[in-house]
C-alpha cells in the first residue's frame, strides 16, 4: 500500500525555537518558511524532509508512553554523534548508546517540546 516516507510531521509550541534546534543542533536546512507557525525543513542530503508546525499545546512523553517517533540514521558513529548532542546541551535519555546488533547502536534524546527522536548508528 505504501512505499516510502515523503515528509515527517512535528507539532511543537513554538516554531522558532524548534526551527533553531532542528537547524543550528541537528543540522537541517530551511526549505520554506511559511509564517508564523509553520516551516519545511530538509537534510543536507535531502533525503530527509520534516513538517515543523507551531502553535501546538505542549504535552508530556515519557519512555513508557505511546507516541510515534522516527529514528535518524547518524553520519558519524552512533558514540559521536551522542557525544555531541550531549555537548549541545539536548536532554538525552540514555547514559549512552544502546547496543542492538553487531555493529549498531541506538539512543533517544528529546526536543525542546519533549518530542523524543530516536538515532541509529554504527558502533565504529
Amino acid at each position: 500500500m505504501f512505499k516510502n516516507i515523503n515528509t515527517l510531521a512535528v507539532y511543537v509550541s513554538d516554531k522558532e525555537k524548534a526551527k533553531k534546534f532542528y537547524t543550528d543542533i541537528l543540522g537541517f536546512e530551511v526549505s520554506a518558511d511559511l509564517g508564523p507557525n509553520l516551516c519545511f525543513l530538509k537534510s543536507g542530503n535531502g533525503k530527509i524532509n520534516i513538517y515543523l508546525e507551531g502553535g501546538m499545546k505542549q504535552t508530556t512523553n515519557d519512555n513508557q508512553t505511546c507516541r510515534l517517533s522516527f529514528f535518524l540514521q547518524a553520519e558519524e558513529t552512533a558514540n559521536k554523534t551522542f557525544e555531541s548532542l550531549k555537548n549541545a546541551g539536548v536532554t538525552l535519555l540514555q547514559e549512552q548508546p544502546e547496543k542492538v546488533d553487531d555493529n549498531i547502536a541506538c539512543f533517544q534524546f528529546l526536543d525542546p517540546d519533549g518530542n523524543i527522536i530516536e538515532v541509529e548508528g554504527r558502533i565504529s
